[in-house]
């Protein structure tokens, strides 16, 4: 999921989902982690970045309650 220069993505290095902002030339940082609890999904944000990203509020968002629906479908 992504929405302008923030994505909500999968990392095989952190082994956790995340959301990272892309700057100009491709890189990018991560900007919150979610981590599986034992109710749901929590997000960790990194600093200020999250908050200072109009994006970041919409994309994590979504973000956590498309994994809290996993997480309740998984229970079930």
């Amino acid at each position: 999921m992504r929405k302008g220069d923030i994505e909500f993505r999968y990392s095989d290095c952190n082994k956790s989902h995340e959301l990272v902002k892309y700057q100009d030339g491709g890189t990018c940082y991560v900007v919150a982690f979610f981590r599986k609890k034992k109710e749901g999904y929590d997000m960790e944000t990194v600093g200020d970045r999250f908050f200072n990203d109009h994006d970041a509020w919409i994309v994590g968002k979504h973000a956590l309650l498309f994994l809290n629906a996993i997480f309740d479908d998984e229970e079930e």
